[in-house]
């Protein structure tokens, strides 16, 4: 790549740091010290001393770490300019003693000298953030923000030298910094990472996966790649199609003008796919932008070549040794694995998914072997159509949040390979996968493939589980359980109470408190069954109990004071009444029952005017009833 050309570089924005205070206190303090020198020695002592100060810290600043032999000349340069700095900032401390000394005040040399003492910080910070944001905004307008991710098949053994996306007219290039090669792991090391659990972590990382920022306008893709297994060396130059790109401006932070935000790719992963033969394609989830079928390699020398091997092999482990990394090349070229999942990649096949045996409200996350992923309903899954073969499915739960809880990785060879068996290789013959979770508590699957209704068991895949997600996911099919129990037990009770089968209700009432000792509604029953069975005073008595059992549950304990509103009502207790409805309002605000029951008791009560203003709150809120229009239609007057 041409040196001319220029790349995105990150601004680090301005800001007051403590780091000043190293700078200040140490000047600060000669200062004072000179005041000193000068009122009691005179100027030739205190000139002398920010001399050897200035000399002695230039001097620690040359040679730390280094011999004291052969002082540069510099450090007198250095030292000169440091005086003079200090002795610049003692002009003040000059003209306090010249005044104390002579009663002699300068104001118009002071005030210069403070002006420029003073106003220096504020110039250098003004002048460093105007540089910053020219630089922010510069970047903002000149470059676009796109995540790139960079695949390529493991067992090619690629060395990466560059990869950009340039604007030639401009001269500007994107800011991609590549890594070290991919690393292959024998079988001992597999199996040690499956053992930790971040095997597949490991296996589908990809080559390449940031955050880049490419110039605005960008006319061409340059990259470059040794493959070892094909022992060919690509060095590419192609068109990039930019105006396909669809820019967006970002959205965030809200607090920095749009200008400065920059822009950036919708949607927002980009992929660049390398395969045999220098086949490129850049893609993302709608559009290809770049299918380059093939280049011709560029020669190299053996040396070159032989120092890109050395650097492929020295980011292994087990293969590093010479002798078993040949041993690798050898066997991947006689394998043909990397000609059938070439094939893979790009081939669609006629499949469906079906999954058994789950409850709840679940969802699928698929990544296929095309490197696309997608969300989808398992309802819609089920319709047979020409699909990519996926190679990860991801079950997410929807329950009080998003749980991706359940992960399966599929060998796709070992997939493909089964269907074309099964078919006898004929593609148009529809092809069912099944998911069959028969025991969740141990989470047992089975994975079985159907072509012309004839399943097959499937067992190349790999499970991977998310305890904590999976134990929030199975608490909460729990509590939905335990709260439909719940309310068939409450709806049975009433009914029993309908009956006046009260002991009935109560036994049920007491299985709802053994379910759940936190049901507050449970206690509105029992306070019910209560007034039934051994009426009011039983009830006044245990008033403080059934607050007490409901006050966490607002809906509940706005049940409790409305029913001891009513029972003071029946007593004529109207005050007492008044009291509990309004408590009731304020433990849950939006029943427009409690509201007018409070309407009726102020119309008990003489109180026109408060009765028809809550029983119009009552209506707003929704709640119908005849007390409630009686009221509306008397003006607070008469409730029935």
């Amino acid at each position: 790549m041409n040196k001319n050309y220029s790349f995105y570089k990150k601004t680090e924005e301005v800001y007051f740091s403590t780091e000043m205070s190293f700078l200040i206190v140490p000047v600060l303090l000669a200062s004072a010290i000179t005041y000193g020198l000068l009122y009691f020695f005179g100027i030739t002592v205190a000139v002398l001393f920010n001399v050897i100060i200035s000399f002695c810290a230039n001097l620690y600043v040359y040679s730390y770490g280094k011999s004291y032999v052969d002082v540069p000349f510099s450090l007198l340069i250095s030292t000169g300019l440091t005086s003079c700095l200090l002795l610049f900032g003692d002009y003040g401390v000059y003209v306090l003693v010249l005044y104390q000394n002579t009663g002699e005040f300068n104001a118009l040399y002071f005030k210069i000298w403070l002006a420029i003492l003073l106003g220096s910080p504020v110039l250098y910070y003004a002048f460093q953030y105007g540089r910053y944001y020219l630089e922010v905004r510069a970047n903002a307008v000149k470059y676009v923000k796109l995540q790139l991710k960079v695949h390529h098949d493991r067992e090619l053994l690629i060395v990466l030298d560059a990869i950009q996306l340039v604007n030639s007219s401009k001269k500007t290039m994107s800011d991609i910094k590549l890594e070290k090669p991919q690393r292959f792991y024998s079988k001992d090391e597999l199996s040690k990472l499956r053992q930790e659990d971040v095997l597949h972590h490991y296996l589908e990382m990809n080559v390449f996966n940031s955050g880049v920022h490419i110039p605005v306008g960008t006319d061409f893709l340059y990259i470059s790649w040794y493959s070892i297994i094909e022992d060919k060396y690509y060095d590419i130059e192609l068109p990039f199609p930019f105006e396909k790109l669809t820019i967006e401006l970002e959205k965030y932070p809200t607090d920095v003008p749009a200008v400065l935000r920059g822009r950036k790719t919708n949607p927002l992963y980009q992929h660049l796919q390398i395969h045999t033969n220098g086949r490129i394609r850049f893609f993302n989830d709608d559009l290809v932008l770049i299918d380059h079928p093939q280049s011709s390699p560029t020669p190299i020398t053996e040396e070159e070549r032989n120092n890109k091997i050395a650097l492929h092999r020295s980011s292994h482990e087990y293969y590093n040794n010479p002798e078993r990394f040949s041993e690798l090349v050898n066997k991947i070229r006689s394998s043909g694995g990397i000609e059938e999942r070439f094939l893979i990649e790009n081939k669609l096949i006629l499949w469906s998914l079906t999954v058994s045996g789950l409850r709840g409200n679940n969802y699928l996350e698929i990544a296929d072997v095309s490197f696309r992923n997608y969300k989808t309903a398992i309802s819609d899954i089920e319709t047979s159509k020409l699909r990519f073969l996926p190679k990860k499915l991801e079950i997410v739960y929807r329950g009080n949040s998003l749980l991706p809880w359940l992960i399966i990785h599929i060998n796709t060879q070992k997939l493909y390979q089964s269907i074309q068996y099964l078919t006898n290789g004929n593609d148009e013959i529809p092809v069912l996968f099944d998911l069959a979770f028969e025991d969740l508590s141990k989470i047992n699957l089975k994975f079985s493939i159907t072509t012309k209704e004839k399943p097959v068991l499937f067992t190349d895949w790999e499970i991977q589980i998310d305890k904590y997600r999976n134990q929030s996911r199975i608490d909460h099919l729990l509590d939905i359980d335990e709260d439909q129990q719940k309310r068939s037990l409450y709806k049975e009770a009433w009914d029993l109470v309908a009956d006046k089968q009260y002991d009935l209700a109560q036994e049920k009432c007491d299985t709802l408190k053994a379910i759940d000792s936190r049901y507050g509604f449970a206690y509105f029953l029992e306070l019910r069954l209560l007034w039934y069975k051994e009426g009011f005073e039983a009830c006044y008595a245990k008033k403080d109990y059934f607050i007490a059992k409901t006050r966490h549950e607002p809906a509940a304990l706005a049940h409790i004071y409305n029913n001891y509103g009513c029972l003071y009502d029946q007593q004529l207790r109207y005050e007492e009444s008044l009291s509990c409805f309004e408590k009731a309002i304020l433990s849950n605000p939006k029943d427009g029952m409690y509201v007018c029951n409070l309407a009726e008791i102020y119309c008990k009560l003489n109180n026109p005017k408060k009765a028809l203003q809550a029983a119009e709150k009552s209506k707003q809120l929704g709640h119908e009833s005849s007390a409630l229009n009686a009221i509306l239609e008397s003006k607070g007057i008469r409730y029935t």
